[in-house]
């Protein structure tokens, strides 16, 4: 069977399934044919990818990257269900079992749910290989940042009340910033640059899952892993609400029994998580790990081979830590960051993963201040992925050092008898890096609503 065929059955069985399910019991044969059927289908098509996705994009039917001529004919009620129920894209990853399948259609079929409680019900049945990405007024990247820190600040304080907090908003705040990953991650990621040292535990954990989505986006996982990923470093540190708030934010060297506390919370954390409603137990094991080396050095001590994904929050967790003012260090800029942690490659960092981590993150990094050969002086904004060495920037100080009126925007990629000559320490300036971001990630959503 060619690859059209097998498309148009596989849109087919869909289809007759959802329209059975509206007239028939789930146990009908009505039903249970078509989804046995479409089952068989599937699995054949993913033995050569990971991922089916079927999309609803102005009304016209999108079966992987192409139209379906005549779709919304051929397949009307699979097309009226996924527009009604507010559903942009449908994902079925390899593996899904025909039960999986068939939960799938019967909780698309309800008429109860739309938009991102159709994902929320998924995840509650533990359906992890069909999902689905609604349709919204989608955030702007300052909007999603600072909601994820308020998520953070939220389940911590639950917890530290002594409540279990429900998964949702952790979820559903994760499918956000992986969206924005996937589709601005220039804007996201810039983000990240923004360091609060009152709100440290929080920025933190948002910054932290926003460079391990980028990673695992440049890595081509799974949304499966994508989303483990990302849930992972948002709450890597949510031990910490175990630790006394007084050694996490004691201003000076701690002693050995403070020590001993702070090393804790991977356990503590992963503990939580078991308790926690639609949290995969995946998390739980980057959690505990996320201080686990990748020569087993670090803390909690451990013999056991290390989760394949645990090395990303692992990275990020060191990359943010490492960019940020601290009572015990001045920031590192983005490239020094990156040379620090290359010198510790097969010791504390997987070498395949940090390799990976330092392509994504480009030769000169989002947030690297940087003087060029034209004597101007600029902040990285966008990263070239074809030609690292040339991104765009941000120019804030002329051929003469003083500082521009209206900064404007430099694609080096366009300019190539510009070249970046050395980094810059902001510390030199009056640039304060968070209020930059801020205010662009401002100004981009400011020109977006207009």
């Amino acid at each position: 069977m060619d690859r059209t065929d097998n498309r148009d059955a596989i849109l087919k069985s869909l289809n007759a399934a959802i329209k059975s399910r509206r007239l028939y019991p789930s146990a009908h044969p009505a039903i249970v044919a078509p989804v046995k059927k479409g089952h068989e289908l599937i699995t054949d098509s993913l033995k050569e990818k990971e991922t089916i996705v079927i999309a609803v994009i102005n009304e016209a039917l999108v079966f992987e990257d192409g139209p379906v001529p005549d779709g919304e004919r051929l397949y009307p009620d699979l097309v009226q269900n996924m527009t009604d129920k507010k559903i942009e894209a449908v994902v079925i990853e390899r593996g899904i079992s025909e039960n999986e399948l068939s939960a799938s259609v019967e909780i698309l079929s309800g008429k109860e749910l739309a938009g991102p409680e159709v994902q929320k019900e998924l995840q509650s049945r533990g359906i992890s290989r069909f999902s689905v990405r609604s349709v919204s007024s989608k955030r702007n990247a300052l909007e999603i940042y600072n909601n994820a820190v308020v998520v953070v600040q939220n389940v911590m304080n639950e917890i530290r009340m002594g409540k279990i907090p429900r998964g949702e908003a952790v979820n559903n705040i994760v499918n956000e910033i992986t969206d924005k990953v996937l589709t601005d991650p220039n804007a996201i990621i810039g983000l990240a640059m923004i360091k609060s040292y009152d709100n440290y535990l929080y920025n933190h954990s948002v910054n932290v899952s926003v460079i391990s989505i980028a990673i695992a986006r440049a890595m081509d996982l799974s949304d499966t892993d994508l989303h483990a990923v990302g849930v992972g470093a948002l709450l890597h540190d949510i031990g910490k609400t175990g630790v006394s708030e007084q050694i996490i934010r004691k201003p000076g060297g701690l002693s050995s029994e403070e020590w001993e506390k702070i090393k804790e919370h991977p356990l503590l954390g992963s503990r939580i998580i078991k308790s926690m409603e639609g949290i995969d137990e995946t998390i739980g094991r980057l959690i505990y790990e996320h201080h686990v080396r990748y020569d087993h050095s670090g803390y909690p001590r451990t013999n056991s081979s290390l989760h394949p994904l645990s090395q990303i929050v692992t990275i990020s967790d060191a990359y943010d830590a490492l960019t940020t003012l601290r009572v015990y260090q001045q920031p590192h800029s983005p490239i020094e960051a990156i040379k620090i942690m290359s010198n510790f490659s097969g010791r504390h960092f997987n070498p395949a993963i940090l390799q990976t981590f330092i392509s994504a993150m480009g030769m000169y990094p989002i947030g690297t201040m940087v003087r060029l050969s034209t004597n101007q002086i600029g902040i990285v904004t966008r990263a070239n992925r074809e030609a690292s060495e040339r991104p765009a920037l941000k120019i804030l100080y002329d051929r003469d050092g003083e500082a521009v009126e209206s900064p404007f925007e430099l694609d080096l990629a366009s300019n190539a008898d510009i070249t970046i000559v050395s980094a810059v320490n902001p510390a030199v300036t009056n640039v304060d890096l968070n209020e930059f971001f801020e205010k662009e990630a401002a100004d981009a959503a400011s020109h977006g609503a207009q």
